[in-house]
């Protein structure tokens, strides 16, 4: 990574590093070894432009950020009255209903215990094996960094209505597995690449509303397309909410409990700017929706950590909290800004809610390497600073860091790991305590 104050003087080379690895880790990274043809033809296009432009340009075709915000404006306002009715909401929806509380008594007689290893993870851009190993190599030796979290799209899990493949997701347990480490799982129901479809087919028809809306992702077209924008699925639908937390469960029941699944997770909760912009019924049902989907998937895993990736919009961001706390769903992030105002003020201080009662896995993308704020200017932290926000702001039980594959960020983050300043401890310094909503934890079933 570059680490000049001086963006006009940056070199290209550096410059479409950024750009690179920062589109394709966004969000947990993820990606296929088919992929990299793809990626290299269009950083050959990137290299033509200037500087200051290929810092903005996307290049691979998967796992990839936005170009522009990935925060849509709306989402960094606040809508009081709105916030504290959805809230309010969640609230009530918390309160044990009688079924809920003939489930509870059902589950006193079954194995809840969950499997508990606090510690560093890292994320990777793509996840062909030779990729995957070459990164668990890197980190074997260290028995703070647990192992790997990796990005898998709803549409390559399930690949026609109820039919789904898991085989992708086995292939990188056994590898993890095979070299004594342990793997995260990210559920992408949001894609930046041009073109990109974040859900299965069969949902974009009218029955579901078309299944995913377009966000705008600032890009040029697609090489080979004239298509210039992303999608996030349309969770506002509840047919769709169905069939992800039908993917959830099918998850479940095979992979559950695997001794070498730590987690599983869903990306961030910004919903992007949409081309057609949603309605305030539309934006609630929403997240009522996610919070559902979440509290179904906890519910399909009962030994597994599951967590909600969040962020943005402000206004729903008090009231899915309150309901992940109350559902057993842990807490996690897609970034560490050490200055930025909006999530110190808004965003950080929600991890304080779910602080003890579940889990909370901030994590380190490419762009935090380099600025301290959201679209900042470059402004590089230290890797100790970053990991002791996590560690100490946020109470981090996981810390998940971006393995880019251009730069030097990583490698800095290595030369942290093998430092004096990294504790030698089973967790790397991070908290341990079992959360109150689990039943037991343990480090393998």
């Amino acid at each position: 990574m570059n680490n000049t104050h001086n963006f006009s003087a940056t070199r290209l080379a550096l410059a479409v590093s950024l750009a690179v690895s920062a589109l394709l880790a966004a969000c947990g990274g993820g990606g296929d070894a088919g992929h990299d043809a793809a990626a290299s033809a269009t950083l050959e296009a990137v290299q033509a432009v200037p500087v200051a432009q290929a810092h903005n340009t996307p290049t691979a075709p998967d796992a990839m950020a936005d170009v522009a915000p990935r925060v849509a404006p709306w989402e960094l306002q606040d809508d009081a009255v709105e916030s504290a009715a959805f809230l309010t909401s969640q609230m009530q929806l918390a309160e044990p209903t009688e079924h809920a509380l003939a489930a509870a008594a059902a589950a006193a007689t079954a194995d809840l215990r969950v499997k508990w290893n606090p510690g560093h993870y890292v994320s990777l851009p793509l996840r062909d094996e030779s990729t995957i190993l070459k990164a668990l190599a890197e980190i074997r030796a260290l028995p703070q960094v647990k192992g790997l979290i990796l990005r898998y799209e709803w549409a390559q899990l399930e690949t026609a209505k109820g039919v789904y493949d898991f085989s992708r997701i086995e292939r990188d347990l056994s590898l993890a597995q095979g070299a004594g480490k342990r793997l995260w799982v990210m559920v992408a129901t949001k894609v930046f690449r041009p073109g990109g479809r974040a859900v299965p087919d069969y949902l974009m028809t009218p029955e579901y509303e078309g299944g995913a809306y377009k966000i705008v992702i600032g890009a040029r077209d697609a090489i080979g397309s004239t298509e210039r924008y992303g999608q996030n699925a349309a969770l506002h639908n509840t047919k769709v909410r169905d069939r992800l937390v039908a993917l959830g469960n099918a998850m479940g029941a095979r992979l559950n409990r695997h001794n070498a699944l730590e987690g599983v997770t869903f990306n961030e909760t910004a919903m992007g700017q949409t081309l057609v912009p949603l309605t305030t019924e539309q934006k609630r049902a929403y997240f009522n929706n996610l919070a559902q989907v979440d509290a179904a998937t906890q519910r399909a895993f009962p030994n597994t950590v599951v967590m909600q990736f969040i962020n943005f919009p402000k206004t729903y961001m008090p009231g899915l909290v309150t309901s992940m706390a109350g559902s057993g769903v842990a807490l996690g992030g897609p970034d560490i800004f050490l200055e930025d105002r909006d999530l110190n003020t808004h965003i950080y201080p929600l991890y304080d809610l779910a602080k003890g009662k579940v889990a909370i896995g901030p994590s380190v993308q490419p762009e935090n390497y380099a600025t301290t704020v959201q679209h900042g200017a470059p402004n590089p932290p230290k890797i100790s600073e970053l990991y002791a926000f996590g560690r100490t702001r946020l109470a981090a039980n996981y810390m998940f860091w971006t393995r880019p594959r251009f730069g030097n960020d990583y490698p800095r983050v290595l030369e942290f790991f093998k430092s004096s300043a990294f504790p030698k401890d089973a967790a790397g310094g991070l908290t341990t305590t079992c959360p109150s909503t689990y039943a037991a934890c343990t480090a393998r079933l």
